[in-house]
């Protein structure tokens, strides 16, 4: 980004800070927000929202896993892995806002809707409650879905990359322990808390984001970490740490501001590379903490974002893994793909 956009809202920017910036691995799928409208996608970008421009967004994301056979399950259970689990994929749609409060300070929110589904287990199921000698089954437990945690966020940035030659922006938010947590499975028990779309914890979250231009070429940079507190059903899902930088190369003029102080907008597509990267910690149901999850992931994602003249733009983004280093027995990511839109008011 050469210039400054007048409404350099970017919208995911604010939204991933304080939604944990990306899926958490596994099954405790988090959510991430529309993506700004320039610059890379799932990386936060320094720049905030100026004062009284306002930002509307929304992303499409899917997660899809390399899903366990019912054979794999049933083995897993026979070596006495009855806490193993499989997911097949992940639908997550949100809507978030964006509003600048000041040049420097954005503030925003975002509400999700989370689909899972394909959710299985194996496990001993004798009708005297004795597993010894019991041969395990495999339960379909079905899809887990509904209104996620609205999540809150805030950026304040500390130096602007136009004038200060780098950009550089603190990052915290908070998720509100809105959504589901009570969702049920096909035989109507209560989904485990990993699986439901609403954590039952107030989850704080702070980071730091760094961004730097180089003529049409973007480089952007940032950390962030979510301290996640007891929920439903006495879960704590793991603290979460994000890590993440990006290259955007820039075709075409975007929105700038002239030498007269006045602002324009023009068509310009962003072609983008990232690198995303998290570390979650083990769950902890009571003080027992389940083996089987946590871990670290790294993604490459290349992407695109068109942006048009009229304030608004598109994107998509496909993470491919190239590194995954799982605690226990849990399904790897296949593949993650977004889609969304960003407008300017």
């Amino acid at each position: 980004m050469p210039t400054r956009l007048k409404t350099s809202a970017l919208l995911s920017s604010a939204l991933l800070c304080l939604m944990g910036a990306q899926p958490a691995m596994a099954h405790h799928v988090t959510v991430s927000g529309p993506a700004n409208s320039a610059g890379a996608i799932t990386t936060v970008s320094p720049e905030t929202a100026k004062a009284g421009d306002l930002v509307l967004g929304v992303e499409f994301y899917v997660e899809d896993y390399s899903a366990f056979s019912d054979a794999e399950l049933i083995e897993f259970a026979e070596d006495d892995n009855e806490g193993v689990h499989n997911t097949d994929t992940a639908y997550i749609s949100t809507l978030g806002l964006e509003y600048g409060l000041t040049d420097r300070l954005s503030l925003s929110l975002a509400l999700p809707f989370i689909i899972r589904n394909g959710i299985r287990e194996a496990g001993h199921h004798g009708d005297d409650g004795d597993a010894d000698g019991e041969e395990p089954e495999v339960e379909a437990l079905g899809t887990a879905d509904g209104v996620g945690d609205l999540q809150l966020g805030a950026k304040f940035a500390l130096l602007d990359r136009e004038t200060d030659g780098v950009g550089v922006a603190l990052l915290a938010g908070l998720s509100i322990p809105t959504g589901a947590t009570r969702q049920r499975t096909n035989d109507g028990e209560r989904f485990e808390a990993e699986f439901q779309p609403g954590s039952g914890s107030w989850d704080p979250r702070f980071g730091l984001s760094l961004g730097k231009d180089f003529g049409p070429l973007s480089a952007t940079a940032n950390v962030l970490y979510t301290l996640r507190t007891e929920g439903s059903q006495d879960t704590n899902l793991g603290d979460h740490l994000a890590f993440n930088a990006g290259l955007s190369w820039r075709l075409g003029k975007g929105s700038h501001v002239h030498a007269d102080g006045s602002f324009e907008r023009h068509e310009a597509l962003d072609l983008i590379l990232e690198v995303n990267g998290e570390w979650e910690e083990r769950e902890r149901i009571g003080s027992v903490r389940d083996i089987h999850s946590g871990g670290t992931q790294i993604f490459l994602a290349p992407g695109l974002r068109y942006s048009s003249a009229n304030g608004w733009s598109i994107f998509t983004s496909l993470g491919i893994p190239v590194h995954e280093d799982l605690n226990g027995i849990q399904n790897e990511t296949d593949i993650r793909f977004k889609f969304g839109a960003g407008l300017n008011f």
